[in-house]
């Protein structure tokens, strides 16, 4: 998708390529599902960073990793996670945005 920048924080080049293809698959997922909620063009911002390794974690060496999505579109809308698990934090984040969207646009009453 031409209309989505993802832009990595310094030191997260440490993603492996299944991560990377994970953020991939479920940006063009949710890029869809917040198109057909906008109805019309916008700009996706999606920031991702990792946390340093610190504390009982970083005995597992589990990554945290931080979200923040911002459109830009008629209005402004953002949204940002942080957790554990790349997967559920990129869901949780872009949930929070549609929410947003919907509590912003009143989505819902048009139909």
């Amino acid at each position: 998708m031409d209309n989505i920048k993802i832009i990595y924080a310094t030191g997260i080049d440490e993603l492996s390529e299944k991560e990377k293809q994970l953020v991939d698959k479920l940006l063009n997922e949710y890029y869809v599902k917040i198109k057909r909620q906008l109805k019309n063009e916008f700009f996706l911002e999606f920031h991702i960073k990792e946390y340093k390794k610190t504390g009982e974690r970083w005995l597992t060496k589990k990554k945290k990793f931080s979200v923040h999505v911002k459109i830009n579109a008629d209005k402004v809308y953002e949204a940002d996670y942080g957790d554990w698990d790349l997967a559920r934090t990129i869901h949780k984040v872009m949930n929070k945005l549609m929410n947003e969207i919907e509590h912003k646009t009143h989505s819902s009453n048009q139909h």
